[in-house]
């Protein structure tokens, strides 16, 4: 498997990179690690092509149901690799794979008990 390249997602100011927007229509799986000490937070991925949004839910509080609710983080603290996929089951194989290979903290947690 090859090596992840990690980058913040945004600059100074909190505006999202052009390399993160550029996904808009991507599949694929992504990480999300601590930008201070490389701790690996968050695995997941996006299988419909809307890879940037995906990733971008992260940033802000949100949840898809009345009882999910989703690990979100701080921009400036973070920085993120991404796997483009084809879309569909690839894109999970991808999020599968690399949930085995990097142990992330916050999968399969509880939001509320892992902040940062």
């Amino acid at each position: 498997m090859k090596g992840l390249n990690y980058r913040p997602p945004s600059d100074s100011t909190g505006q999202f990179f052009p390399w993160l927007n550029d996904l808009r229509a991507s599949s694929g799986a992504y990480v999300i690690r601590r930008s201070d000490n490389g701790e690996v937070l968050y695995v997941g991925e996006s299988h419909t092509g809307q890879l940037a949004r995906t990733i971008k839910r992260h940033f802000y509080a949100w949840q898809d149901t009345a009882d999910r609710k989703h690990h979100t983080y701080q921009k400036g603290r973070v920085e993120i690799a991404v796997r483009v996929t084809p879309p569909g089951p690839a894109a999970i194989g991808a999020q599968n794979n690399l949930i085995r290979r990097l142990n992330p903290r916050d999968n399969g947690t509880n939001p509320a008990a892992n902040p940062f």
